[in-house]
This record gives C-alpha cells, structure tokens and sequence, in this order.
C-alpha cells in the first residue's frame, strides 16, 4: 500500500444493498463496513456459519485494512495470503 493507494492492494469497496459496504480482496468477499458516527465506521470480519466477527470502529480507510489484514492480507507479501 503506498501513501496513494486508499486500500490495500487486491481490496475493493463495493455498496451492499443492505447498507453499507462489502469488501472483498481479489473477488473473494472479505467482511464489511457500515457508517457509525461523525467519520467511524463498524468493521466486520466474515465467518463461515456466522454473522461475522466485529473488529472495531475506525475511519473507513482504517476499518477495510484491519479487515483485510484479519483475512490475511499481508503487506509484505504484496496482498498475497
């Protein structure tokens, strides 16, 4: 991720019908985002059989690279799992 890159490599923000947002790196749907208040948005990991794990509340930009690295996005292997 470069001081450019508003996500990491491979991660993409697409709206969800239910509000919100999905995240999904390299096609795969990740987990998601929903606003909160003022700048913070809910971070959610998906899991398997489950209504996804809450990560924190950050900035939107914050909230979609702590998901992406809880789905094991690595920036030292340049977005590689």
């Amino acid at each position: 991720m470069t001081s450019n890159d508003p996500f990491p490599r491979g991660v993409t923000l697409t709206r969800s019908p239910l509000g919100g947002f999905a995240v999904e790196w390299n096609g795969n749907f990740i987990g998601w985002i929903h606003a909160s208040s003022g700048d913070q948005w809910n971070a959610y990991l998906r899991r398997d059989g489950s209504s996804g794990t809450p990560l924190g509340r950050f900035t939107q930009n914050k909230a979609v690279r702590q998901i992406a690295i809880a789905a094991g996005w690595s920036e030292t292997a340049g977005g590689a799992a």
